[in-house]
């Protein structure tokens, strides 16, 4: 039996490099995050199953269909050491007000309904409060990437060297 649930994760700022004031639009932008892959590997021994949960507005926006979206994701997963087991996207703006946007909790909700996953045992990291807010709301262990703190953070961290070790001892 694994030691963890679920193991929620951003995409981007987390698994692929984050576009600021951007979107990753096309395969050419598409880079991995130094440490990720090492990190999955690890994880995957450890978590029932490995899941991102990401805002994608530029969908919303009209920059990227859905199904190019998939492709990326597909692209993302391969070139990180396919690890993921489900994208979870919200493809809304906010002024859309749907429930699946993160901060709120209705991509972790719809992996729970899909997985009966149990939160008190999973984990969330996230580059950006929005992502932990709600695995806050749902009982999930909240990791931090960032040169700064977050008090939404029940661990805050630079690296995923330092991740690794966390999961080790």
């Amino acid at each position: 039996m694994k030691q963890f649930d679920t193991l929620f994760l951003d995409r981007d700022g987390i698994l692929n490099k984050k576009i600021e004031n951007g979107y990753v639009l096309d395969f050419d932008q598409v880079e991995i995050i130094a440490g990720a892959k090492d990190f999955l590997q690890i994880a995957a021994d450890h978590f029932r199953r490995i899941v991102v949960v990401t805002n994608q507005r530029c969908i919303g926006l009209g920059l990227l269909s859905s199904e190019k979206l998939v492709q990326i994701n597909y692209s993302i997963n391969q070139l990180a050491g396919s690890f993921v087991d489900k994208f979870y996207v919200c493809p809304h703006l906010t002024e859309d007000n749907c429930t699946c946007r993160k901060p709120k909790t209705g991509l972790f909700l719809i992996a729970q309904k899909d997985y009966n996953i149990d939160f008190t045992r999973s984990w969330m990291i996230g580059d950006s409060e929005t992502d932990l807010i709600p695995a806050k709301q749902l009982q999930i262990f909240t990791l931090f990437r960032s040169e700064q703190d977050s008090s939404f953070a029940d661990k805050n961290f630079k690296s995923f060297d330092e991740l690794a070790s966390l999961l080790e001892e």
